[in-house]
């Protein structure tokens, strides 16, 4: 039988505080999946926008990885409720359907490689959820993409911006820290409910000393959304050049995160699933290509 291989987006994460801003120390994530690992299944299984979702620790190269699930009507996963334990396969049908995302934490680093099962398997922000509901930390946590240096260092580098146009979806895991952008999504979202808010700050006219200061309030909001969870995020910078003349630039935050796509192995010569390991491979792998982005990025 030939091997199965389906083409898949690996993206790296950060773990921050529950502000979006970067953890003071880095965290044992061997430990941290240890707990995991050792829990029983009504501690690991949470239920999420009234969904549920199952955590369980997966061994491969002597360390541990986490497999995270969600309840589906149909997928092609299970979860055996006897042992706990994420069935990567589609033989038995009277087990609850699951669906699956795999997340393997780089050594020394708050950061980590994610890869979706599916289209309908759990994201990000959910995991960082999951992890505060679990309780493995005094304090709650949120999950942020891993931005490119190049555009770390225009958004940070630049004094003023005209525009900043964010979405976040109703899960958006970072609460607010006092910037004007979350804390009006936080007040949207609380008066709303389940809902996906889509902010636009803009100054109008032409670039002009009367509205500086207002350039240089939206260039600090655009600053605030560097590490923080959200699904769309664009910036228009100001620059000027050396004869003082301004010129703008569109900054998309999506389009510049640290990814990396990977061919993952589905089943193997025999017919059996190894997408959970196929998925661990291909993440270490893009970290291994992405090495100078993802340990010398500045935090």
């Amino acid at each position: 039988m030939a091997i199965q291989k389906r083409k898949k987006l690996v993206s790296f994460f950060e773990v921050r505080d529950e502000y979006g801003d970067p953890l003071t120390e880095v965290v044992d994530w061997q430990d941290v999946l240890a707990e995991v690992a050792s829990a029983p299944l009504s501690r690991r299984e949470k239920t999420i926008k009234q969904v549920i979702h199952w955590a369980q620790v997966y061994t491969y190269d002597d360390a541990y990885h986490l497999v995270f699930a969600r309840a589906r009507d149909e997928a092609v996963s299970s979860l055996d409720r006897v042992t706990g334990e994420i069935l990567d396969t589609e033989a038995d049908t009277n087990k609850p359907w699951v669906e699956v995302s795999v997340a393997s934490f780089l050594p020394g680093t708050n950061r980590f490689g994610f890869v979706l099962g599916t289209g309908a398997s759990p994201r990000s922000s959910t995991l960082a959820a999951w992890l505060n509901h679990f309780g493995a930390f005094e304090e709650q946590i949120s999950v942020g993409p891993v931005l490119s240096k190049d555009v770390v260092g225009k958004i940070n580098g630049a004094a003023e911006a005209s525009l900043v146009r964010a979405k976040f979806d109703s899960d958006s895991a970072a609460t607010s820290d006092g910037s004007s952008l979350f804390g009006a999504r936080q007040v949207l979202q609380e008066g709303f409910g389940d809902v996906e808010v889509e902010l636009v700050i803009k100054v109008k006219g032409r670039i002009n000393a009367r509205r500086e200061d207002e350039r240089r309030r939206v260039a600090s909001a655009a600053k605030h959304l560097i590490g923080k969870d959200f699904k769309h995020a664009v910036a228009q910078i100001v620059n000027y050049d050396d004869e003082g003349n301004a010129h703008r630039e569109d900054v998309n935050f999506l389009n510049n995160r640290i990814t990396k796509r990977k061919y993952i192995d589905v089943t193997d010569e025999e017919g059996r699933s190894v997408r959970i390991k196929s998925a661990v491979q291909a993440i270490n792998q893009a970290a291994d290509a992405l090495k100078s982005e993802l340990y010398d990025l500045d935090r």
